[in-house]
């Protein structure tokens, strides 16, 4: 196995749900709307794929958890008709028979797959790089025709997004779409992950859509932040602060015990208490000096939002 690609996929996984769930949080904490609670969607749906993928790299070498969390990602199906549902919401675009049909669609695929109906996980791919579950022919097939029927739904809502922001006045909307704009692409992009479970060897395409969902994540934060994306006004520093560095930690020490269990079992043994110590430790002084630059920046930040608006 390549420790890289699984440490490296695991680390831009495990950050990918720490900023999604940072934005979910943003959005519900203040959402009221139909379109933020559509967007929540969304980013729950990135943060349980991240998850998924998090949890596989870090148990990798145990072949039925990895096969087991391959289900965990079904409910991803959902993903585009989400993606198109708040576009339209969000543009205040009236398409509400496009929009049913849709999901019915979806909740039949997906009643379809759970149902096994559509096929099952049959072990895992062992590449040189590590494991990734193995569809079965009947679900190989499946995930074959779904890539295609993502994108007839997603770029129509890329499109509603571009030609709106053309006809639009006001520069702080039209900056407003543009972050909507490169995030859904990012969403779109990050796709490239799936190849991994049609026979693809090279590990790296894993790690890229992991990457570009961080990157999805990210540019909705720094637009909430920056320029109050979706009417929210990030007041609620405190909350911010420490979800971040409690997923922060969470993310720092599995990922810690399961190197030093990868690396150095072989010595202290793989189940030492030891390990658990040593983790302990590290993330304790990890954490400490970066928890008092967070709250130094957050605080400072926010005061100056304050002069300014």
């Amino acid at each position: 196995m390549s420790p890289a690609v699984i440490t490296i996929t695991a680390v831009t996984s495990g950050l990918g749900v720490i900023l999604n769930c940072a934005v979910l949080y943003l959005v519900l904490s203040q959402g009221r709307k139909q379109y933020h609670y559509l967007f929540a969607g969304v980013l729950a749906i990135c943060a349980v794929w991240d998850l998924a993928i998090f949890l596989m790299m870090l148990r990798n070498s145990h072949v039925d958890e990895v096969e087991a969390l391959g289900y965990v990602i079904i409910p991803c199906a959902a993903l585009p008709v989400l993606i198109f549902h708040f576009t339209c919401s969000y543009l205040c675009k009236p398409m509400k028979k496009t929009t049913v049909i849709l999901w019915i669609f979806t909740i039949l695929v997906m009643i379809f797959t759970i149902s096994g109906l559509g096929g099952r996980i049959d072990g895992v791919y062992s590449y040189p790089w590590g494991n990734i579950f193995r569809p079965d022919e009947q679900y190989l097939a499946g995930n074959i025709i779904s890539l295609p029927l993502w994108y007839m739904i997603t770029v129509p809502a890329i499109y509603f997004l571009i030609r709106a922001r053309r006809h639009e006045a006001d520069p702080l909307a039209r900056r407003h779409q543009l972050y909507v704009l490169l995030s859904l692409v990012a969403i779109n992009l990050a796709l490239v992950k799936v190849v991994v479970i049609l026979g693809v060897r090279n590990g790296y395409f894993l790690t890229v859509g992991m990457l570009f969902t961080d990157l999805a994540a990210a540019i909705i934060g720094i637009a909430i932040i920056k320029d109050r994306l979706f009417d929210i006004t990030p007041v609620i520093k405190i909350g911010l602060v420490y979800s971040a560095l409690a997923a922060s930690i969470i993310v720092l020490f599995s990922l810690t015990e399961h190197l030093l269990a990868t690396y150095v079992a072989e010595n202290i043994g793989g189940h030492s208490t030891l390990v658990h110590i040593i983790t302990l430790a590290l993330v304790i002084a990890v954490t400490l000096p970066v928890k008092r630059r967070v709250e130094h920046y957050v605080d400072s930040y926010f005061a100056e939002r304050r002069l300014r608006f």
